[in-house]
């Protein structure tokens, strides 16, 4: 993997366009959830946790993440198999 090099800013600017020009989007995760189905959080999220742990590197809030969707993605696995929801 190639590191690339960017100052703060140029990466903050980024960040804001990206910002801006989504605000209107439902993303793809979302609307998984919302329709019940699993979501790509394996392939992205779980990803970045594997290459994380590989170099040493702690990511608590996406570890967070990733269990929450998981545990939503485990919730509506329950419907219609006779098991309580879990709220």
């Amino acid at each position: 993997m190639k590191a690339l090099h960017t100052s703060a800013e140029d990466l903050r600017y980024y960040v804001d366009q990206v910002i801006d020009s989504t605000a209107e989007n439902i993303s793809s995760m979302l609307q998984d959830v919302r329709a019940l189905r699993h979501t790509e959080i394996d392939y992205i999220t779980g990803y970045l946790l594997k290459r994380a742990r590989a170099h040493g590197v702690a990511v608590p809030e996406n570890a967070r993440l990733y269990d929450l969707v998981k545990r939503k993605e485990s919730e509506y696995e329950r419907v219609g198999t006779g098991l309580p929801r879990p709220w």
